[in-house]
């Protein structure tokens, strides 16, 4: 599964360096050295469309990971109604053991339905040349523009060529949402393993989506040439941009996440908490996250929130 995506992210990568070279050209004079000062400009200068992609990425690791971490607790304490601190020969821990272990099954559930979203399909036929990078695809060709024939091609992208970045975000997190909200309001053993399947969606989209976007961005000259100095961005600093959402939700949820379990009781809170989380960034990727910069000199479109053009 991880290696699957690992290679959708880095098709979709190669991608964007595509654009960045495309809009920079090969004639142009190689970047001043990055320092820390000019690192620190350019993270507290970031242009709002990537900080607003940031944050909604935030927002879906901060859900997911609150999940993840607490969910074979949940299984053992509120569906199999054990006790992780009663004596190891009584009933309850013995209950308690056994949630753990059909939490396990929930995870690999999970991975299963992470791993047939970013399934690969539709093999290339035989007789063509392999692509080079030079003639990738870009995002924007997965929906609806040139279909351009690939060596693999992922249910994700397959669901990119009819539906909008926006809807598939917002499938994700709402699916999420109502994955955790229902699982706790159900004590079903069943119905709360099937809903596992909704953990996987927001998972693959969390690791190729919003890299997809930043690549679109990096299509825009504007974009590109935001720094504050006047100088291009790095598509790489952005991407570490991006990329670091997944420690800081990982740091919020050991600081957070701890005290709030001590005070409910059970891992109840810790479910309601990423169902509530994956509810706001439905709303935030929809409402705020730009899915499209105009192009050339629009640039006070790109500023306006995305609630104007809904």
């Amino acid at each position: 599964m991880f290696l699957l995506l690992g290679l959708q992210v880095a098709n979709i990568l190669l991608n964007g360096v595509k654009y960045e070279s495309e809009l920079t050209g090969s004639s142009e004079q190689s970047e001043q050295p990055l320092s820390l000062r000019r690192l620190c400009s350019t993270i507290y200068n970031m242009p709002k469309a990537l900080r607003n992609l940031c944050v909604n990425h935030f927002l879906g690791w901060l859900s997911f990971e609150g999940m993840l971490l607490f969910y074979t607790d949940f299984m053992g304490e509120v569906v199999f109604q054990g006790d992780p601190k009663a004596p190891h020969t009584s009933e309850a821990y013995q209950k308690y053991n056994s949630g753990v272990t059909m939490g396990c099954w929930g995870m690999c559930i999970y991975a299963f339905s992470a791993a047939f979203y970013s399934e690969p399909e539709g093999q290339r036929r035989p007789g063509k040349e392999a692509s080079s990078p030079e003639k990738l695809p870009s995002s924007g060709d997965f929906r609806g523009g040139k279909k351009q024939e690939r060596r693999v091609q992922a249910l994700l992208e397959k669901l990119e060529e009819c539906l909008s970045v926006r809807t598939l975000y917002f499938i994700a997190y709402l699916s999420f949402g109502l994955g955790t909200g229902l699982a706790t309001l159900s004590r079903n053993l069943y119905v709360v393993l099937s809903l596992c399947t909704t953990y996987g969606i927001l998972f693959s989209t969390l690791c190729t989506l919003p890299y997809s976007l930043l690549c679109d961005y990096y299509q825009s000259k504007k974009f590109a040439g935001s720094g504050a100095d006047g100088t291009r961005r790095g598509m790489g600093v952005d991407i570490s941009l991006l990329s670091c959402q997944y420690f800081l939700a990982q740091i919020l949820v050991s600081l957070v996440l701890g005290p709030l379990t001590s005070a409910v009781g059970s891992a109840n809170g810790v479910m309601y908490f990423s169902s509530l989380v994956s509810f706001l960034g439905c709303l935030y990727s929809s409402l705020c996250v730009t899915y499209e910069i105009p192009p050339g000199d629009a640039a006070d479109e790109e500023r306006q929130p995305l609630l104007l053009n809904v």
